[in-house]
């Protein structure tokens, strides 16, 4: 017998949960369900999370270039950062949709090894680049190439775990958003210090090539690990057959489905375009993307300080504080909400939006360079806890989407790909190059961002536990049973084995 947390649907006399369940909640579970989560965990999670590592190196690498002699090389004295940021926006926004919809019609495992090799080859090319037109170009392509994986991913793990499970490995896949990003910083520093000259080349070109050595066997590798959908996999050299019978089955309890044949038609685009779950969570995730900006501005605020005035390593360096406070805040808010809060995902969503909007209000208000520089140095770090808003915005997602593996794909893939759209052209207007880093109109729209992403968690919740009071009253009717008096919060209501 499993030793989960007790679901409605259970005997009352289950054992008493070990404590070891909470640390990681494979423990707790039979021998055949931990099997299949540990082979799951190794290839699916392990493989996709250093992938998205590889990926976020490769797409913030440009920033920490520019502040690493990128700027003076390429003459990007005006707004050509910002075109260049726009360009990969450009790309990552058109391949979104597509790239979600061909995941339920291409085996997964073929799409992410090509995406993967795709932005790896792009991101070596950036090491011969002569001006920034090319770069912009390149950089439209790595953003092409990078669009359908985060989403997809996101959606391919949320096909496979179930509740008490999908919290954590969403944000752990989160997670490596900050890792690539940090280590993007430092090995920027360590290259710039010991290769920068080598062979007649910049410091900041040599960054480009290393991370598609490293990226190239990783893409490789997930080509032969990456799990197909459940509903589509065949027995391999590493799920059997039993491994399948039972993901299916743990599906099928959570009231998860997977691809239809003809499932894809003028219906489904109705019943997506008609109902809350495409504008809500879009309007969300738009909001939560635009509020990330402000983070950026601490590479410029150390670059532009005179007194005292830091290094290029130092400028690399110490913006990793973000990175790590997302690490630790996606991590630990992924576990309260599996466990303790029993698979609920709003209260930690509507908690990081509260305390973002007053920290961007604070960084818009206060001084840029004041005497005492404390409060910013705190300010910029804990801006990073907002960045593990994603997995559990993604992990809700899949949980009230669990009918339609098709309308699941579209709608994560359209709120990702129109977030994006905006943060696209935004940031030329409320974060310019030539501002930062006071950007005080910027940071004052990224608090009122955050504000509505408050207020459209709000409304996710309202919705989707009417929704399901409403299904819950259709079913006691159909079956002749009395409609209950009191229906529970849908986020109380666990749908998984």
């Amino acid at each position: 017998m499993s030793l989960q947390p007790k679901k409605e649907y259970e005997s009352s006399q289950r054992p008493k949960i070990p404590w070891y369940y909470y640390l990681w909640d494979s423990f707790g579970k039979e021998p055949a369900e931990r099997r299949l989560l540990v082979r799951l965990d190794l290839s699916l999670l392990v493989f996709s999370t250093l992938g998205l590592i590889m990926r976020y190196i490769d797409q913030t690498n440009l920033s920490t270039a520019f502040v690493s002699g990128m700027k003076e090389e390429l003459s990007m004295f005006g707004l050509e950062y910002n075109y260049c940021n726009t360009a990969w926006s450009v790309g990552y926004v058109i391949g979104q949709i597509p790239g979600n919809i061909l995941l339920n019609k291409v085996s997964p495992h073929y799409i992410v090894f090509g995406l993967e090799i795709g932005w790896s080859i792009m991101t070596l090319c950036t090491t011969w680049v002569k001006n920034w037109h090319q770069l912009c170009f390149i950089r439209f392509m790595v953003g092409l190439f990078e669009s359908a994986y985060y989403p997809g991913l996101l959606f391919l793990i949320g096909s496979w775990y179930t509740k008490d499970e999908l919290g954590k490995r969403s944000n752990i896949f989160q997670a490596a958003t900050a890792g690539g990003t940090l280590i993007s910083g430092v090995m920027q520093a360590g290259i710039y210090k010991t290769l920068n000259g080598k062979h007649g080349m910049a410091g900041w070109r040599w960054i480009f090539t290393i991370d598609a050595i490293i990226s190239i066997p990783i893409a490789i590798s997930a080509f032969f690990l990456i799990p197909d959908l459940p509903w589509d996999i065949k027995p391999n050299w590493i799920f059997k057959q039993k491994d399948i019978d039972l993901a299916r089955k743990r599906l099928t309890i959570a009231k998860r489905q997977g691809p239809q044949k003809g499932g894809l038609n003028k219906k489904l685009i109705w019943n997506i375009i008609s109902t809350w779950h495409i504008w809500v969570f879009t309007f969300v995730y738009s909001c939560y993307i635009f509020s990330q900006n402000p983070q950026q501005s601490m590479s410029f605020w150390l670059k532009y300080s005179k007194d005292p005035k830091y290094s290029v390593e130092q400028i690399n360096y110490y913006p990793c504080g973000i990175w790590s406070t997302q690490i630790v805040s996606a991590l630990g808010f992924a576990w309260i909400s599996d466990n303790l809060l029993k698979g609920r995902r709003w209260p930690p969503l509507l908690l990081v939006a509260l305390w973002h909007c007053i920290d961007c209000a604070l960084l818009a208000g206060l001084p840029v360079y004041p005497d005492n520089r404390a409060g910013r140095w705190v300010l910029y770090y804990l801006s990073g806890i907002v960045n593990c808003t994603p997995g559990l915005l993604y992990a809700w997602c899949s949980e009230i989407i669990g009918e339609s593996s098709e309308k699941r794909g579209i709608v994560m893939g359209t709120f990702n790909s129109v977030a994006f759209s905006f943060n696209a052209w935004l940031p030329l207007l409320l974060f310019k190059q030539t501002e930062q880093p006071t950007v005080h109109k910027g940071n004052i729209a990224a608090s009122v961002a955050t504000a509505l992403q408050f207020l459209g968690i709000l409304g996710i919740l309202y919705l989707s536990t009417r929704d399901f009071n409403r299904q819950v009253q259709e079913e006691s009717f159909d079956e002749g049973l009395q409609t209950p008096g009191e229906i529970e919060d849908v986020d109380r209501k666990e749908r998984s084995v």
